[in-house]
């Protein structure tokens, strides 16, 4: 049985903008929709697009459906789903990725993977990204970098003494990332296209709406 399920999908312009998303934003707590509204409308839609798949990915690995209102986003601390899993999710220019695991705390992140990358730069944000998953799982921001010890093969990291297991996203085309957990992780990995049907139609139900793709 899978612990954890890691969900990605396409970013790539033209950003589609399925009709969920419109709905995910107005069901969102007043200052976190305040503060999405204000941002350029591609990383508005590459925000929702996370949010709603971690719905998709709450959904899937609970198998019960939650409704966006049971997104919490405190002030100190990362965001939760109010009695839902444990998420984090990550984009990049090219591609928006969550992780919702079972039963720990749990970071990611990408970045994308220059073409024709030199191995030093490859090397750079390999650990980059090992250091901001290791955060997120902390429920640290990116001023706790210099707490992050990674081990010299990145297959973990200690934060405040704490251990994170790493986890390198290689399936993931075109990016470098990493998962950080509180214990070795056996995700399934699941592309997913944000218009695509079975996905709108889950995202529709939890919105109280009556779904328009079946």
């Amino acid at each position: 049985m899978t612990d954890a399920i890691i969900l990605h999908a396409h970013l790539r312009p033209p950003l589609s903008c399925p009709s969920w998303q419109g709905a995910l934003l107005r069901a969102l707590p007043y200052a976190q929709r305040l503060e999405l509204e204000r941002r350029e409308p591609h990383a508005r839609r590459a925000s929702l697009a996370g949010l709603g798949l971690v719905l998709v990915g709450a959904a899937r690995i609970t198998q019960r459906e939650f409704p966006p209102q049971a997104f919490t986003f405190p002030l100190a601390g990362k965001p939760q789903l109010a009695g839902g899993p444990p998420f984090s999710i990550s984009h990049s220019a090219s591609r928006v990725t969550c992780i919702v695991c079972a039963d720990s705390d749990c970071g990611i992140d990408i970045e994308d993977r220059p073409d024709a990358a030199e191995s030093a730069t490859v090397a750079k944000l390999r650990r980059w990204t090992a250091t901001e998953a290791a955060l997120k799982a902390a429920g640290l921001g990116l001023r706790a970098a210099d707490e992050v010890a990674l081990a010299d093969l990145l297959e973990y990291a200690i934060v405040r003494g704490r251990r994170y297991e790493l986890q390198a996203l290689d399936d993931l085309p075109g990016v470098i990332g990493h998962v950080a957990a509180g214990k070795k992780l056996r995700p399934v990995i699941v592309p997913v296209a944000l218009d695509d049907a079975p996905a709108s139609a889950l995202l529709e139900r939890s919105f109280g709406l009556a779904a328009q793709i079946e």
